[in-house]
């Protein structure tokens, strides 16, 4: 993931940020640092255990309260946290991290404790104990013996792959090799967990502002929410003393405000200092002058029902992919939006490679009129050509996917003589009509939640929520199994290409155009790090300039 700094030229943001210096022993206004950095979040957390959290506030509090093993920089890239060092074993299995021993635990008042291996091994028995019920359990059940203990299959905790070697020394056993494994350890379900004080909350850990602990950057002060009311709903968090004092944690504290009516109007007011956007909203921005940071991560291409009476015809979907000219369709945006080079978006990668240098090749069935006519004719075989009359492509309310769409409609009228309407839907009816399939085809965006063409290819298992294709192939589906567990980056790269290669191949989903998101921040504002792929903004290293 390459994500790039750089001011965009246009007009200079008129008014500079005004803050409060929070006055301190040794710190000046010039150094940047001891601010308190405001920031809107969609909803409630529904909680802030980091085991059973699901929804993206949670992990939007929980990304700056934890620190895992191991973090992501501003590019992407895999960096020690809690661990000081790691090594691997050579066939993959055995993961050992060493320690660092200035971590501390506080809740802010009367609890403070050094955070240890132990932590990270009762974290992961709780992530896995079946009474936990665990959402996320699963994506870790490549660590030995997680899925039978999950399952109530063996009861002994002492069998999991998480051990504990003095207090300083983590090692994580694996039952096949995973190549996207340290990248895993960045997220919520791999943070720490002091046993002490979980047992100390009797049941209420991570539900309540008294009843949850800080091992990274920041602690819970306060937690305001009232469902009835609009007014001062927020998350109020400070800087663990403990931890400030051995690493660098720059702002005084972080105050979160929950579900703001208008979060954009509100950055352009200088009440909050990041904004998440792409599309018009980014454009705007992007004119105005602010710093940013950009990740290509969605993709965007046509979804067809294989439901649907027109669809259910590989041969017609294909007919309608070998017709696009890609060279042809007009793109009308110089920032954000590019043509997709297939379903894994460029900035992927498969533990530190490209996934895409890793294969050397894009992911797409090609423009030719030959092929074209050829599936057109197998298709009529199989599927009465009245089944497509009347047929709606609907499309989302952006103005650039728009008109691309309407290009590629234009050749299909060229090449095939095949005629659809063109519906744009507000956000609103788009994510009705997505949600309850009611559609033959449409054009929809995949994103991923992690740095792994996994995360990607996934969308389109049997089962998945967001396979809008209803695509079933369970070779495909092994094939995918079997790239993340592959021996190498480059073996898991090959296996991963051969899962994309299914889908494409099938014509269930014609890639097109891949759209950037844009981490927007308040003048004067530098260090913050956001994570398109959890969607976390990290303020830990945040400075006010």
């Amino acid at each position: 993931m390459k994500l790039r700094f750089k001011r965009f030229m246009g007009a200079a943001v008129s008014a500079a940020l005004v803050l409060s210096v929070i006055a301190c022993t040794g710190c000046s206004k010039d150094d940047g640092e001891n601010y308190i950095f405001k920031y809107d979040i969609a909803q409630n957390p529904r909680t802030l255990d980091p085991q059973t959290a699901t929804d993206s506030s949670s992990y939007e509090i929980i990304a700056n309260m934890f620190e895992g093993l191991l973090q992501i920089d501003n590019d992407g890239n895999i960096q020690n946290a809690v661990a000081e060092k790691y090594t691997i074993s050579p066939d993959g299995l055995v993961y050992t991290f060493d320690l660092r021993q200035d971590v501390f635990w506080t809740d802010g008042d009367k609890f403070e404790a050094q955070c240890t291996a132990n932590d990270f091994v009762f974290a992961f028995q709780r992530l896995f104990r079946p009474s936990t019920k665990s959402k996320t359990a699963g994506d870790f059940f490549c660590i030995k013996n997680a899925k039978e203990i999950n399952k109530g299959s063996i009861t002994d905790m002492s069998e999991l792959g998480v051990k504990a070697e003095g207090d300083f020394k983590l090692v994580i056993t694996l039952e096949a090799p995973t190549p996207s494994f340290l990248s895993m350890l960045t997220t919520a379900p791999a943070m720490p967990c002091n046993e002490e004080y979980y047992n100390s909350t009797d049941g209420r850990y991570g539900l309540y502002a008294d009843s949850i602990a800080s091992n990274g950057a920041f602690y819970l002060f306060r937690w305001n929410y009232d469902q009835w009311s609009k007014d001062n709903n927020s998350i109020i968090m400070r800087a663990n003393k403990k931890n400030k004092e051995n690493q660098d944690i720059y702002p005084y504290g972080l105050n979160f405000f929950i579900e703001e009516d208008d979060s954009y109007q509100n950055f352009l007011d200088e009440s909050n200092h990041v904004y998440i956007a792409s599309g018009a909203n980014a454009i705007r921005l992007l004119n105005k002058g602010y710093e940013y940071s950009e990740s290509e991560n969605r993709i965007w291409g046509i979804v067809f029902n294989t439901k649907s009476s027109a669809f259910k015809s590989e041969e017609l979907r294909k007919a309608l992919a070998y017709s696009i000219d890609r060279e042809k369709a007009t793109l009308e945006s110089e920032v954000g939006y590019n043509k997709a080079q297939g379903i894994v978006p460029s900035i992927i990668k498969i533990g530190t490679e490209s996934y895409r240098e890793l294969v050397k090749k894009d992911c797409l069935l090609p423009y030719s009129g030959e092929l074209a006519d050829s599936s057109l004719e197998k298709a009529l075989e199989d599927v009465d050509k009245s089944s497509w009359s009347g047929l709606t492509l609907y499309v989302p309310d952006d103005d650039v996917i728009f008109e691309y769409i309407s290009d590629i409609a234009q050749q299909w009228q060229y090449e095939l003589n095949f005629y659809c309407n063109i519906k744009r839907l507000d956000q609103s009816s788009y994510e009705t009509t997505l949600n309850n399939g009611n559609y033959d085809f449409i054009v929809a965006d995949i994103s991923g939640t992690s740095n792994s063409p996994y995360a990607y290819l996934s969308s389109f298992l049997s089962g998945n929520s967001n396979n809008y294709a209803n695509y079933k192939n369970s070779e495909f589906e092994d094939i995918l199994s079997e790239g993340e567990s592959a021996a190498t980056e480059k073996e898991s790269a090959d296996l991963f290409y051969k899962a994309e290669e299914a889908i494409v191949n099938s014509g269930v989903f014609i890639p097109l155009i891949t759209q950037s998101e844009y981490a927007f921040f308040g003048e004067g504002c530098q260090g913050i790090v956001y994570n398109p792929f959890t969607k976390t903004v990290i303020f830990k290293e945040a400075k006010m300039f």
